[in-house]
């Protein structure tokens, strides 16, 4: 008889369950939380926080460096200037035609022990014509260094002294100015005017070339040219020849451009240069028929 054949028993391993990925909407999902971020070091100020000294009640100190101040040499500092060198002189120069200006070297001491000698107790500044009479005594002060004298005498020599009356009664001299001459109130005399023509295609050394065997004693290189071309000389470029103006046309100019206005006002060159734009402005043009009898400011005569 066969035996019986026994079945063998299935053995099974166990296994770990791997969960199934979510493939369906309906599937649930899964949170992870974000990984923290490390905290950055503290870093430190370049600058410093800026403070309002109006909100405190006190003074705040700076902590801010202060700058280096430059240290000055010994050589350049020479200290203050004196008060006055003391050295009993008096200056006297023209300001102006019309006005002159003084100015007295004495210490306070000097000018105050000579107010003691005199009789009344007061110093004068006089301001004569030498040899003629006297224009100016002015009581001064010893705290005065300086004095604006007005003449209304132009073209005309002046002297000035520093001094006192003695108890005798005269005139006890400290110092004596030299004598000055008030400028003319009038335009120059002197009518010398030079033009000259200088070509900028030749240099400077084909000019000297060309004009050297001309030269005088202390000649520049213009007046050399300017000279040959006030003569009429023949040179390899055009120039033109000038004329000068005689002294009666000059004054005809200045009266017609305002006369008294332009010789004795006290204007810059700007203030000046404006005048006499607006003067020409109302002058008649160049080629009028008008052009002869009129005045600035005023119409023309009809011919």
């Amino acid at each position: 008889m066969k035996k019986p054949i026994r079945a063998k028993k299935n053995t099974v391993t166990k296994q770990t369950r791997v969960p199934k990925q979510a493939t369906s909407p309906r599937a649930k999902k899964v949170l992870t939380r974000p990984a923290k971020k490390k905290a950055p070091l503290p870093r430190l100020r370049k600058s410093p926080l800026p403070i309002f000294p109006s909100n405190h009640p006190f003074t705040l100190p700076s902590f801010l460096p202060k700058p280096k101040e430059p240290s000055i040499p010994h050589f350049e500092f020479l200290g203050d200037l004196p008060e006055s060198y003391g050295t009993r002189r008096l200056f006297l120069t023209p300001r102006d035609p019309q006005t002159l200006f003084a100015y007295w070297d004495f210490t306070r001491e000097q000018l105050e022990q000579a107010e003691k000698e005199a009789s009344e107790g007061r110093l004068y500044l006089q301001v004569f014509i030498p040899g003629k009479e006297r224009v100016h005594q002015i009581h001064i002060h010893p705290s005065s260094r300086e004095w604006f004298l007005p003449t209304h005498r132009p073209s005309t020599l002046f002297q000035a002294e520093l001094g006192y009356y003695s108890s005798s009664g005269s005139f006890h001299q400290l110092a004596l100015s030299q004598e000055v001459t008030t400028p003319p109130d009038a335009p120059s005399p002197n009518q010398e005017i030079q033009f000259v023509t200088i070509p900028f295609h030749f240099s400077f050394r084909q000019l000297w070339d060309l004009v050297r065997s001309f030269l005088r004693p202390g000649e520049a290189l213009a007046e050399i040219l300017a000279r040959l071309q006030r003569t009429g000389h023949p040179l390899p470029f055009p120039y033109a020849l000038r004329r000068l103006i005689s002294s009666n046309c000059t004054t005809k100019i200045l009266s017609y451009l305002g006369g008294d206005l332009v010789r004795h006002q006290r204007f810059g060159s700007f203030e000046m240069t404006e005048i006499l734009r607006r003067q020409i402005d109302t002058c008649p043009k160049l080629g009028s028929s008008q052009l002869h009898g009129t005045s600035p400011g005023s119409p023309p005569r009809s011919t």
